[in-house]
């Protein structure tokens, strides 16, 4: 009895779905030493990426930074591809972190966040007097991060001719200072990511081919937070202790009702949704226990009814058109369509899944999130 090990998992900290709870459990007993209970929590699946850290309990994330792990340790570009909010600078720092460059500088920059008119100044550095205002030399980004790392994120944003100079500072290892004639060389790893199909932006002709290439020797794919229910509570308990230590009050906790309103949501901004949402209620929950009342309303607002074509009384023009929540709105379209599914297929999860190009293990959890209850030759969708 000494020798065994055992996990303990808790509702609503761990989730509120049986499957999400049993691996917890489990994952928490594979850690304990024999003769220990383990209990689960987001410390347990903080991975250290020195300065900073992430939870990572999923299975294919898991997957991408052991994948991220090898990667860093060859000099190949790295381009990430993954939904905004969903933890692409992290996947890039991991890089960094586990590559040799890591006691060197991890340059970022957001190519959306900047006005094409700073971004070459900001990227390849300018000379005195080069520009109006430009009161002194300054190095670029590309110089910056020389022996380290430069991290392009939203790399799809950039205008086709700072592409061309991209393409061939990566490729000459140099750059030139606008006002400058000098070549200065640059010795750095680019790691890019971007919310849009890369490939799809070449066919369009608003991405250079040859810099797709230069970029994508190594390709990874960031799933979204809906993809990934078991992280969702280790995440929300993680950002509230962070948001509660800054605030400098007491440790707040989650309740049932809070964490059923956090699984039902689609979060289309992801973790950074996530995080937001957090602090907000951290901001507003008197405490000690974070209820539904205290999270944004486009969390806990429920989905008006359907709108109909609804003649005014004495009048011949329509009712004004009733909008729905995007969120509930996404969740009752994916919903409908795994419903859809299951009826083509009689039942079959498997075939259903691939029908709609989802995996298998997400579509039995959202199966029990959305209530719907398959059966050979039916589906039975309850309310």
């Amino acid at each position: 009895a000494g020798r065994v090990r055992a996990g303990l998992a808790t509702a609503p900290g761990d989730g509120m779905q049986g499957d999400a709870l049993l691996g917890s459990a489990k994952a928490a007993a594979l850690v304990a030493a024999p003769g220990e209970t383990r209990v689960s929590g987001p410390s347990m699946y903080r991975l250290a990426l020195g300065e900073r850290s992430v939870v990572v309990a999923d299975a294919a994330l898991m997957r991408l930074f052991e994948l991220l792990r090898r990667l860093a340790a060859s000099p190949l570009p790295v381009l990430i591809h993954g939904e905004t909010g969903a933890g692409k600078e992290n996947a890039a720092w991991a890089v960094h972190h586990w590559s040799p460059r890591s006691a060197q500088p991890f340059v970022a920059l957001n190519c959306a966040a900047l006005p094409e008119s700073l971004v070459e100044g900001e990227l390849f550095g300018h000379e005195r007097g080069a520009f109006s205002g430009a009161d002194r030399a300054r190095a670029g980004l590309l110089e910056r991060a020389s022996g380290g790392t430069l991290f392009l994120d939203e790399v799809a944003e950039l205008s086709l001719p700072i592409q061309a100079k991209l393409l061939r500072a990566l490729d000459q290892q140099v750059i030139t200072r606008l006002g400058d004639s000098r070549e200065r060389p640059v010795d750095l790893r680019v790691v890019a990511a971007t919310h849009r199909v890369l490939a799809d932006e070449v066919k369009a002709g608003r991405f250079r081919q040859d810099l797709f290439f230069r970029l994508s020797a190594a390709v990874v794919m960031l799933p979204p937070l809906r993809d990934r229910p078991r992280e969702l509570p280790l995440l929300a308990r993680a950002f509230l202790e962070d948001a509660c230590a800054r605030a400098g009050r007491p440790p707040l906790h989650l309740s049932a009702a809070t964490m059923e309103v956090l699984g039902a949501h689609a979060w289309p901004g992801n973790v950074r949704e996530l995080k937001n949402t957090v602090e907000y209620a951290v901001a507003t929950s008197p405490g000690p226990v974070v209820e539904p009342s205290h999270l944004p309303e486009s969390l806990r607002a429920l989905p008006p009814p359907e709108p109909e074509a609804v003649r005014a009384e004495g009048g011949g023009t329509e009712a004004p058109r009733v909008f729905q929540n995007l969120a509930e709105e996404l969740r009752t379209l994916e919903r409908q369509r795994m419903v859809e599914a299951l009826e083509a297929t009689g039942g079959v999860q498997t075939r259903a899944a691939q029908l709609i190009g989802m995996p298998l293990r997400t579509f039995a959890f959202k199966l029990k999130q959305h209530r719907i209850t398959p059966s050979r030759g039916r589906v039975a969708a309850g309310e």
